[in-house]
């Protein structure tokens, strides 16, 4: 049997938004009805030319329709997905109120990707803790939440390639961070927590080499000349002339002596 829903849009002129739906919204920056930002947010990922931002709005999209409940189940997947990358909600779900996303489409990729990766990495009791605090900020049953996670879960796995995958949890990683978390802190992967282990060796090793490096320059650069000394080139002074040399420049060459006539020889008279 199927069950024709009520639009979203009636929904939500007609009913107060949850707690959780005005901290999205607001998160978001939805200007007015959040159920036409919900959809230009899922429009706007399966245009992309990334095709793991693509394939994960395929992923919200056939949530959204086939639960038939209209933007509930998105806000319910991007709520799940901020629990996991690391927001504690430490004031309430008023603190999404203070966030302004820099990159909305990466972050619901990453809303996403946690979910994929994280849901099953909890205990039953980080689980239960969860879904009671999602119940009562979507005014939901805990039954539906499961289901929506549930589908999300499978739905990715069936339509992201393992390059998708790896792309996935590059987004969830750059996303954790916000929160002062690893991607290791959400997949709770061995592989995963010693990859951020090594990122940050490195990072402190470079942070390190680059410090040792600047030090030494600073220590190799010569002292600095004034402007017009390094403008300057270095002229040779001319060479002087010996005082003989510049005497006879000053006074001119001496005349050289006529030559003397010679004598002409006369012969004895012969007798």
């Amino acid at each position: 049997m199927v069950v024709a829903a009520l639009p979203a849009s009636a929904m939500a002129a007609g009913h107060t938004l949850s707690a959780i739906a005005q901290a999205v919204k607001a998160l978001y920056g939805f200007a007015s009805d959040i159920n036409e930002g919900i959809n230009q947010l899922i429009q706007e990922m399966r245009d992309s030319e990334n095709p793991t931002t693509s394939r994960t709005g395929r992923v919200i999209e056939a949530a959204k329709f086939g639960f038939g409940i209209g933007y509930t189940v998105p806000v319910a997947i991007i709520a799940v997905g901020q629990l996991l990358l690391g927001n504690t909600f430490a004031a309430g779900w008023t603190v999404f109120t203070t966030v302004t996303l820099t990159n909305p489409v990466a972050m619901t990729c990453a809303a996403v990707g946690a979910i994929y990766y994280g849901w099953g990495a909890l205990s039953d009791v980080e689980r239960s803790e969860i879904l009671d605090k999602l119940s009562k900020g979507l005014a939901i049953g805990v039954e539906l939440i499961k289901s929506i996670i549930a589908f999300v879960i499978k739905t990715t796995e069936d339509l992201l390639s393992a390059k998708n995958f790896s792309e996935l949890k590059q987004v969830i990683g750059t996303a954790a961070a916000q929160f002062g978390k690893t991607l290791g802190d959400v997949t709770k992967k061995i592989a995963d927590v010693v990859g951020d282990a090594l990122d940050s060796l490195k990072r402190t090793s470079g942070d390190a080499v680059d410090g040792i490096k600047r030090k030494f320059e600073k220590k190799a650069s010569p002292s600095k000349a004034t402007p017009d000394a390094a403008a300057k080139p270095r002229t040779k002074a001319p060479r002087k002339a010996p005082a003989k040399a510049a005497q006879k420049t000053a006074q001119g060459a001496e005349p050289k002596a006529a030559p003397k006539p010679r004598a002409k020889k006369t012969k004895p008279d012969s007798k």
